[in-house]
């Protein structure tokens, strides 16, 4: 079985989970040091190529622009369980393993639209072992076959993914409302697994609320409802945003917030709740997501799961 090729890791990483195992491609360490030296490879990220405007005859230059898209070659495998054979499923595993890494990982010949990070932990603020990897990939894998709701799973595998795509822009205003567009998604996933929080109908404000009481993870004061406006700092910057293209009191473009850490703190709140979705309980997600620490990712004390299957080579 040949697996699914996928990258860009620079670590030769090799794993084996309950769902399958993880294994650099034979000539990993060439294709990493080419990629490293490539001319686009600076402090850590890559940056898109550039390419010919479409040509117009009535101009005599074709001055350049940033290409659309582009892709990072495969540098490891994914070879799937007898139980877990579908696309989706390699799908979620390998952007669940990128976000352990922080990285944002794809299948061989998927598009990048932005600047990629090329080093491990480029996009999360926790520091995870290959074994407490190994633990939240054995969760995942429980998490998927307990829940055979596509749509279900779906949302899983798209939170996880605009987690990470967020990131990747340029200005704040556009990552904070993707941003957004993730926690959206995690309050869907968390209506199906937790049935108390379907009841009735929340407000956007409520939300963030219910789901650090229900989850378990410390709320962060922008997420503070206040009893006089019905409101949140983030329902109200969100809401100011979508409805009213203002950001910072201002339309968009002309200004920040006053208080800038509510971006970087929703996103390592999603982080946080994305993974207590998918049954991970641990030091990392319990923790608080406004400092600027980074985190471990330890399990309680009762140990890691076992290992299966093993590995072949195809």
């Amino acid at each position: 079985m040949t697996g699914v090729r996928f990258g860009f890791l620079q670590e030769p990483t090799q794993l084996t989970f309950s769902a399958g195992c993880i294994e650099p491609l034979n000539d990993h360490a060439s294709i990493v040091a080419k990629l490293l030296g490539h001319e686009r490879a600076y402090a850590g990220w890559l940056y898109p190529p550039l390419k010919a405007v479409c040509p117009d005859a009535r101009e005599e230059k074709t001055p350049p622009e940033v290409s659309v898209s582009f892709a990072l070659p495969a540098t490891h495998r994914l070879v799937m369980g007898e139980g877990h054979p579908s696309d989706d499923a390699a799908n979620f595993f390998i952007a669940l393993f990128g976000m352990l890494k922080g990285l944002r990982l794809q299948r061989d010949t998927w598009q990048h639209f932005y600047r990629c990070p090329l080093q491990p932990r480029s996009l999360c603020d926790f520091l995870a072992t290959d074994r407490e990897i190994i633990e939240a990939l054995n969760l995942g894998a429980e998490f998927w076959m307990a829940l055979p709701d596509d749509a279900a799973r779906r949302l899983a595998f798209g939170a996880i993914h605009w987690h990470l795509f967020a990131q990747l822009y340029d200005h704040e205003f556009e990552r904070f409302n993707a941003q957004y567009m993730a926690l959206d998604t995690c309050w869907k996933l968390a209506t199906r697994l937790h049935p108390r929080l379907a009841k009735g109908k929340l407000s956007h404000a409520k939300r963030v609320q219910e789901l650090g009481k229900e989850l378990q993870i410390p709320l962060p004061e922008w997420a503070l409802v206040s009893d006089e406006l019905h409101a949140s700092t983030l329902s109200t910057r969100r809401n100011e945003l979508i409805h009213e293209a203002l950001y910072g009191d201002q339309p968009v473009g002309f200004a920040y917030p006053d208080d800038g850490r509510v971006e970087r703190e929703l996103t390592c709140f999603v982080a946080r709740l994305v993974l207590r979705l998918l049954g991970v309980e641990n030091e990392y997600t319990g923790s608080s997501s406004t400092t600027r620490q980074r985190f471990g990712f330890s399990f309680p004390a009762q140990g890691l799961q076992s290992l299966q299957p093993e590995c072949h080579k195809g």
